[in-house]
């Protein structure tokens, strides 16, 4: 990871703060690297996703946002009512100059949720991002082009987010 000099005092002091006061150094980078998936969840080791088993897609973010289930919504408004901590570790994260695993999205019951990622993708909402890189499962790919109009898969061309 570069340091570009935030500390840990700094990233306390990001909590609660809309966008126009985040870091200067703030940039989203995606850690596309297939050995990395398991990032995508809290908790998660290597063992448990098989990288072959797993693809990379983006849709539109006022899309998914309109398609998420239940707990898996969030507003920009409530970018601090959910573990403001965690949230202020993604923007030091990413303001350090730091990648991070797109969140993990699946269709379960024919559903969209958030497997793992809440807090990135609530800081891509806050920042306005108008696409949203995402990990699903290999075999759900028509389920989700079916599903998200916006839907595109990045398995050939992962280098869209500097990676």
């Amino acid at each position: 990871m570069v340091t570009l000099g935030l500390s840990q005092h700094e990233a306390c002091a990001i909590r609660g703060k809309p966008r126009e006061e985040w870091p200067t150094s703030f940039r989203i980078a995606w850690d596309f690297s297939p050995a990395h998936i398991y990032f995508a969840e809290d908790g998660a080791s290597p063992d448990d996703y098989s990288s072959s088993e797993y693809c990379f897609g983006e849709a539109d973010l006022i899309e998914l946002d309109s398609l998420f289930h239940g707990h898996s919504r969030r507003s920009v408004s409530e970018l601090w009512t959910i573990a403001a901590h965690k949230v202020a570790g993604v923007i030091w994260h990413w303001s350090n100059g730091g990648v991070m695993t797109p969140p993990l999205l699946d269709i379960n019951m024919g559903c969209l949720v958030i497997t793992g990622g809440n807090n990135r993708i609530a800081v891509c909402r806050a920042d306005g991002q108008l696409r949203l890189p995402f990990i699903y499962l290999k075999d759900k790919t028509e389920l989700f082009s079916t599903k998200i109009k916006s839907f595109r898969s990045l398995s050939q061309d992962i280098n869209t987010y500097g990676m």
